[in-house]
This record gives structure tokens, C-alpha cells and sequence, in this order.
């Protein structure tokens, strides 16, 4: 089980590594072309985000992997399922339903991880 946890926070690194790097870097002129900006709306919020998911997608991995406060691993497991939730809420009222599933889908892998390790000794690493 162990292994397989491993490999699904990998999976949620890299799942939310683009994201958060758009939220990062896309200029303020290219947000509002594709509506992910409202006009007059601050880019504040979207940047903001952007750092949180760039700080879960590090903070998913290597507390654990150093084992230097490794509880902060599912704490980061704990604050994706809370980024998709909003995400959820923000596609879902702009009618964007696609992209749902997958929003489902990686709340639930985020779920599973903070689960497992909220429920594992303090002390567990790779080797372990």
C-alpha cells in the first residue's frame, strides 16, 4: 500500500504542477481573453492559488520523502481536496461540466492519500 500512496502523491504533484505554474506566470491580458478573469477582477486570487498549489505540489512529496515534518504531507493531501472543492464550485457555476470528473477525480485521490497518512506513524519514509 505503501507504494501505491508513493505513486499517487507523484501523480498529484504533477497533476496540479501545470495549473499552478499557469496561475503563476499567465499575464493578466491572457486571463481575461480565456474568462478565467472577470474584468476589473483583481489577478490577486488566481496568483495567489497558483502558489498554493505550487507549495501542495512540493509539500505532497518531500516532507515525507526527508521525513522532516512528514505530517505536512497529508496536511498538503487535506488542502488539494480544499482547492478542489472550490474548483469544483467555480466550474460547476460557469456551466463547465466537463472538466468535473476529472476535479472528482482528483479530489478523491487527494482524499485517499490524507486518509492513508493521517492513519500511519509519524516516523514512515520511502523505505519504509
Amino acid at each position: 500500500m505503501n507504494v501505491f500512496i508513493w505513486i499517487l502523491q507523484g501523480v498529484l504533484a504533477i497533476f496540479f504542477l501545470a495549473p499552478a505554474y499557469m496561475k503563476m506566470t499567465t499575464p493578466k491580458s491572457k486571463l481575461l481573453e480565456k474568462g478565467q478573469l472577470q474584468p476589473g477582477g483583481s489577478v490577486v486570487p488566481i496568483r495567489f492559488i497558483g502558489i498554493m498549489e505550487l507549495l501542495g505540489s512540493v509539500g505532497i512529496i518531500l516532507p515525507r520523502l526527508l521525513n522532516i515534518v512528514p505530517v505536512l504531507t497529508p496536511i498538503a493531501a487535506v488542502g488539494f481536496c480544499v482547492v478542489m472543492v472550490g474548483a469544483f464550485a467555480v466550474h460547476f457555476s460557469k456551466k463547465e461540466y466537463k472538466v468535473l470528473p476529472v476535479i472528482v477525480v482528483a479530489f478523491v485521490l487527494s482524499a485517499i492519500v490524507a486518509i492513508y497518512l493521517f492513519n500511519q506513524p509519524v516516523q514512515d519514509s520511502i523505505t519504509s
